[in-house]
Formats: C-alpha cells, structure tokens, sequence
C-alpha cells in the first residue's frame, strides 16, 4: 500500500512541475510577445501606458547625429509628449515627438538627404516613412517623416517621432514628387487637383494609381485590409496621402464603417477616435472626410475633429456629401488650411462616364483657374483618369496635388 501511495506521490509531483513549466513558459512568452523592447510599460489605474519615450528620443538622437555631421543649420524646435487612447482596449499609448525646420545647402538634394536619415536611423531601430513636397508656415519645403512601427497584442502601431522639414533658397524636390514634363499646347489655363478616396478596401487598384505618374492625392480610409500598403504604396511612388476619416451619414443605413465619428459622441470621445484614426495611416499630411453627411453639418463635432488636426498640423478637405456642410467653414475660422470638394468623378462606375465628368472638371478649371474633384479606388476611375491625361493637358490643365489648392 506504500508503494502505491508512494508512485501516486511521484506523479503528482510531475503533473505539478509539467504544469508549473507550462504556465512559466506561456507567461514568459505572453511577456515577451505584449512588451518587445521597443516600449515600456507602465500600469496606472486607468489601463496600462505603452511608452515609447526612451524608443522616439533614440531616434531623436540619430536625428540630431546626421544634422551635426552635416552642419545642416537648425531654425527652429518644437516638440511635445504625445499620449493617445488604444484601439479597443483600455490604456494608451506615449511617446515624444518634434518638429524640425531646418535649412540644408542649396546644392543639397532631398532625396540624399533622405538616405542619409535612413541610415542613421535604421541604427536606432527607427525608420524613414515619407518624403514629400509640404509647406511650413506658408514656406515650401519637403518634410520627411521619421518614426518607428510596432504590434501590441495584434495591433500596428506607427508612431512618427521626427517631422523633419528641409528649407534653403529654392525649395527642394524629392525625386519622386512626380515633377513630370506635361504636354502642354500652350501656357496653363488651369490646376486640377483629383483625390481619391476609399484606399483600402482593395488592391488591385493601388498599383494603377501609382503608377499614373502624375500628382494623386490618396485618401486612405484606416482599419481596413490594405490601408497600409495603399499608404505605402501613394507614398513611395511620389504622391500624397491624407486619411479619409469615416463620419456619420444622414441615414444610418448607409454608414459603412463600425468606426465613425458620430455627433452622438461626447467631445473626447470624437477626439479619442480622431487621433487614433491619424495614428493608424502614416505619412498623412491631410485629411477628408468619408460620407459624413450628418456629421459635417454638425458645428461642434467638426471642432472637435479639427482641434484635433490643428494639434497635428493636418489640412481638411470637405468632401462635400452634405450642401449644408460647415466643415470648410469652420476649418477657416480656426485657421486650418482647407478646401472643398466640387466634383465627384464616378457616382457611375464606367469609364466613358468618369471620362466624361473629368471634362466637366476641365471646364470648371478653365473657368475658375482651379478645381479640386473626387473620385474613388477602382479600376475604371484609374482607366479614365490615365486616358484623359494627354488629352486634359493638350487643353492646358496642370494635375496638382490638393495641397497646392488649400487656403
């Protein structure tokens, strides 16, 4: 009877150990895969701070290393500590970010000058995102965004940490800025600006865009399958990329995206939602509203949604879905850069019909020296829009990108 008590004994204590090694190797890996080294974690009352301070001043200092070898002369700083809401979970987020106005040499190029960022913050686990024409308190410049990419439990994290804006006598061209020769039969008569929205939803229509070779602005809606390769993708071929942030519509029927800015939310709860929106599509440098027609005609939910794009130093464009929009309105008054919508191109998806309403556009360019239209990721729109290019800059019209517009 005391053998068998006794092997009863030694298999209890295996099946203890096997379940201690167990649950010590899930905790250990359940640890290393919620905090890589690439934050801290901090835990308070209200949900754990994902802090990426020590991570964003890592790459501040390889900034700063490129910018004292190269003797580029810095004009002026801003910086702030940045902590937003997570996605779908209680805590937040933080990290340390800046602002650098910077003047480089006139025979400097930015595209070098990128490069050379890259390197050096490569080294400090860091990443160049963007680089791309912008303006600095009414200054041309090209701006490169700098940062870092990250997955807590599943969820992508692209934080900008250095917004590095390059100025010298004659503003600076990135390579890809889509400065292409138009054939042009006589002088300008026009400036065309044409968004599309709806990036990321599908694929096969990123690549058309793309590769149109002519200024597009990429309105990426956030969440969804391809809403970072679309992001990518606009940027690395030369072109702009603003987030189309989904806002409620008239009919509650209509609204296609779970979440959306609704005048039914309180001012931090819009707030939480718009930041979290911008923190999801890197390298935007504007925004525009998806649907929104009951939102957009909402005074206080449009300043809580642009106090926030103020904060960022992101323009808004009004997509226009509602006559009674004050959203343009209100974005001057607060001195947002902004523009308004005047033409969607393909309310009918045929490629005769988009066509026929990038000629209306033509008109109204011609007429009024701009327009800025809207038209939508699919393949018949990039179909029309690559046909009617020689034949809209026979008649004069320069394509431009919507940034180029604001006012």
């Amino acid at each position: 009877m005391a053998k068998v008590n006794d092997k009863r004994s030694i298999w209890l204590v295996i099946v203890i150990a096997l379940v201690m090694t167990t649950l010590y190797i899930k905790f250990f890996h359940d640890s290393n895969e919620q905090i890589p080294p690439k934050h801290n974690l901090e835990k308070t009352g209200a949900g754990a701070v994902i802090d990426f301070t020590d991570a964003t001043k890592k790459i501040h200092s390889a900034v700063d290393s490129v910018l004292a070898k190269n003797g580029f002369s810095i004009k002026e700083t801003k910086e702030t500590t940045k902590e937003v809401p997570r996605k779908n979970i209680e805590g937040t987020i933080r990290w340390h970010t800046r602002q650098l106005l910077i003047t480089v040499p006139a025979e400097a190029s930015a595209e070098s000058i990128k490069e050379i960022f890259a390197s050096a913050v490569h080294n400090a686990d860091g990443q160049v995102f963007s680089s791309q024409p912008d303006t600095y308190q009414g200054v041309a410049v090209v701006r490169i965004d700098i940062g870092l990419k990250d997955q807590l439990a599943k969820e992508d994290v692209t934080i900008i940490s250095d917004r590095v804006y390059l100025t010298q006598g004659k503003p600076l061209s990135p390579k890809t800025a889509n400065n292409i020769d138009a054939k042009y039969d006589g002088s300008i008569k026009g400036k065309m600006a044409i968004i599309i929205d709806d990036f990321g939803y599908n694929q096969e229509s990123i690549a058309a865009f793309a590769a149109l070779n002519r200024p597009i602005t990429f309105a990426v809606i956030p969440y969804r399958p391809f809403s970072n390769e679309a992001a990518a993708k606009g940027l690395s071929s030369g072109n702009q990329v603003i987030l189309h942030l989904p806002m409620e519509p008239l009919s509650q029927s209509a609204q296609s995206e779970e979440l959306t800015v609704s005048v039914n939310m309180s001012d931090e709860e819009v707030q939480s939602m718009v930041k979290q929106a911008i923190q999801s599509v890197p390298g935007i440098i504007g925004v525009n509203n998806h649907q929104g027609s009951r939102a957009t005609a909402d005074r206080r939910v449009m300043k809580d949604v642009l106090a926030v794009l103020k904060e960022n130093h992101l323009f808004f464009v009004d997509s226009r879905t509602n006559s009674q929009s004050i959203a343009a309105e209100t974005a001057r008054q607060m001195g947002i850069k902004t523009g308004e919508n005047e033409l969607f191109l393909d309310n009918t998806d045929e490629v005769s019909a988009v066509k026929a309403k990038l000629r209306t556009a033509q008109e109204m360019a011609i007429k009024h020296s701009t327009v800025t239209v809207i038209g939508h990721a699919r393949m018949n729109t990039a179909i029309a829009v690559k046909e009617m290019i020689p034949e809209l800059e026979s008649q004069g019209i320069q394509l431009v990108f919507v940034s180029q517009l604001l006012q």
